[in-house]
This record gives C-alpha cells, structure tokens and sequence, in this order.
C-alpha cells in the first residue's frame, strides 16, 4: 500500500481528483507561485465564493495542505488558508481582505498569542504589543493579530525575520507600536488558533508521509550482506511502527478537518495537531537513522523533514501546552 492512500475511501471522487492534482503539480519542476495560485487556486479554496474562492471545505484545505508539506513548499499557502479560515466575512474588513487572499496577491499570517492591546478610536482601533514566532511574517503583506480575544488586520506594523532551524518555512517577530487596524472576527482569537493547529496537521501528515516513503524507499533498494535491508526483520518492525503512528496520525489530522465549523473541532484541532507533530517529529528522527550514512549528509533531504518537523511540533504550543489546552476543554 503506498502511504498516505490508506484513508483515499474517506475522500469522494473530486477530493482525490484534487489530491492527485495538486501532487503532481508539486512534484513537476518549475513550478511558482503564480502557477500554483493561477492554475490551480490553491489560495482560493478556503475562501467563499461570493469573495472570489471556490467555497471549499476545511478538507480540501487540507488535502493541498498535506501535499504541500511533503514537497517541503517553500510558500505561504498555510499562512494564507489558516487566515481566510479564521476571518468573519461579516465583518466589512474581512469582506475585502478575502478576495486579495484568493487571489494569491496579499499574503496574510496569523499572530496569535502575543502581548497586544487594542485601543478603540474614531474609525476603527489601535494597536500596541508584540507578537513572535509568526509563521510566514517575513512574507506577509497584512497580520491578522489577536487582540482581547478578538482579531484585527493591519499592514502598520515593524517585522523583524526571525532565524530558525527550518530553512523552508520563515518566521517573524511582529512590533505594533499605535498601528491601526481593523476588526476581522470577533471572538475569534481561539477558532483561529484551532485553524492554526488543524493546518499545521496537515502539513505535518505530508512531512511525516514523504518521510518514510523515502526511507522505506531506501530500505528495498540498499543491500547488505547481498540482500536488501527490507529483509532485516528488527527493520522491518521499527518501520511498521512508525507506519501505525503515520496512520493514526493521518486519521486523528483529517478528523478534525472533517468537524471543523462544529463545537467538535475546540478539541479535535490541538489533539490533531498534537498526535500529527509528534509523528512528524518521530518519523523525522528515525529515518535519519535508519536512512544510515546518507541520512546524515547535508544533500540529502532527510535533514530538512525533520527540520519542519521539529518547528511545527514548537509552534504554537509544544506538546505539553496542548495536553494543558486539550484537559481544560475536555472539562470546560
């Protein structure tokens, strides 16, 4: 069975039609941004039709989601789902944000969990505080910032490129200082967060999926002693163990896409984003061992799933800050 096909039954014949689309369209070379947005709208599938998208689901978010994080995509496609996903488009300021995120022609990125304080003004609010480790900031051209529980949208802000460990995805710290801003979703400063962890599943399942494919890949190719390593049999096991955790990973990630828009998704997001890192993160490491020599090299890509791996399973909240979200949820 190749990986990532065993739950294709839960997809009808459009959403596998998409997958498969969007994954060879990643795995062709040359592929740009204006190709990816263009051709295929991958921007516009989170948002309404009546603001310029195709209307989809969270799943078909996610479905191009989980192909991009095998590729290792090197845009802000997750940025600018998880933004459309967590806007109201009731509010007149999200109205005319979506149609340029459709588009492909604003990049927008979620700053969630800083210190940032809104102060209401003639036409609209100001704000003030700080906000790091802003996935995709270095990019962005407008910030949806949590405020109060609430969110705003502004461009008038200071963004400082943060280094991090994964080359293929950047970060920001993000500095408002009086900058104005917009409302954008009241209240919505917790669906967004949950938006932000269902998208980072996703792209995490893709990571972990093109991970072992590579590895397993390997395994059936390499010899030793005459015969290839898929015979050894402690491999074997070590393998069908991360193939189980892949798969339950897969499940849990694609379940809460499955809910979202339903009470369900408050927990279903932090638990998919929990099991699917921490696969990610585990699959990551062990194929670099069981990769060998190679895996360790700096050609071999090896080394960059697992540096995706290791941000996404520290963002927005490590594995025990989302066991806390997940226990106070369950009893709320």
């Amino acid at each position: 069975m190749e990986f990532g096909t065993a739950f294709a039954g839960e997809f009808d014949p459009e959403q596998v039609a998409l997958r498969d689309s969007v994954r060879e369209f990643l795995a062709s070379p040359g592929y740009s941004w204006a190709r990816l947005t263009g051709e295929l709208g991958l921007t516009a599938l989170a948002v309404p039709e009546e603001h310029g998208g195709f209307g989809a689901t969270a799943v078909e978010a996610g479905i191009a989601l989980e192909e991009a994080g095998a590729t290792l995509l090197s845009a802000p496609l997750l940025s600018i789902t998880a933004t459309a996903l967590s806007l109201d488009p009731a509010l007149p300021a999200a109205a005319e944000l979506l149609p340029a995120l459709a588009a492909g022609t604003t990049v927008g990125a979620l700053a969630l969990g800083g210190t940032v304080e809104t102060v209401p003004t003639g036409d609209g609010h100001v704000l003030d505080g700080r906000v790091e480790h802003v996935l995709d900031g270095d990019l962005a051209d407008v910030f949806v910032v949590e405020a109060g529980g609430d969110l705003y949208v502004t461009d008038t802000l200071v963004v400082r490129p943060t280094p991090t460990l994964d080359t293929t995805r950047g970060q920001a710290t993000v500095i408002l200082t009086g900058s104005p801003a917009r409302l954008v979703a009241r209240g919505g400063a917790p669906h967004a967060l949950d938006v932000l962890h269902a998208a980072l599943a996703a792209d995490s399942v893709g990571v972990a999926r093109a991970s072992l494919r590579a590895t397993v890949e390997h395994l059936r190719t390499r010899h030793q002693f005459g015969v290839p390593l898929a015979t050894f049999q402690a491999l074997r096991h070590r393998v069908a163990d991360l193939y189980v955790l892949l798969e339950q990973a897969t499940s849990t990630a694609r379940h809460a896409l499955q809910v979202a828009g339903t009470p369900e998704f408050a927990l279903a997001a932090p638990l998919a984003k929990l099991a699917a890192t921490e696969a990610a993160y585990t699959v990551t490491r062990e194929a670099i061992q069981l990769l060998g020599g190679i895996g360790f090299t700096w050609e071999h890509p090896a080394h960059r799933y697992l540096k995706r791996a290791t941000a996404n399973h520290l963002l927005t909240g490590d594995p025990a800050a989302l066991r806390r979200r997940l226990l106070a949820r369950a009893f709320a």
